[in-house]
């Protein structure tokens, strides 16, 4: 979802290409619920998130 709001290519993409403030604050335990809880934190802040320039750099 990340590259689709940014508008860069889905290849390469990861956590480390993110901007730090769309990442949850939730540890990444690798339990199911856990790491839901993560999922669902991380697709939140992209929905809310205005794109590039606006709380994220977009890098």
């Amino acid at each position: 979802m990340y590259a689709a709001r940014a508008g860069v290519p889905f290849a390469g993409i990861g956590k480390r290409s993110i901007p730090s403030e769309l990442l949850p604050g939730l540890p990444h335990t690798h339990h199911a619920l856990d790491d839901a809880r993560e999922q669902a934190e991380l697709f939140a802040n992209l929905w809310e998130w205005g794109g590039p320039g606006e709380g994220g750099s977009g890098k």
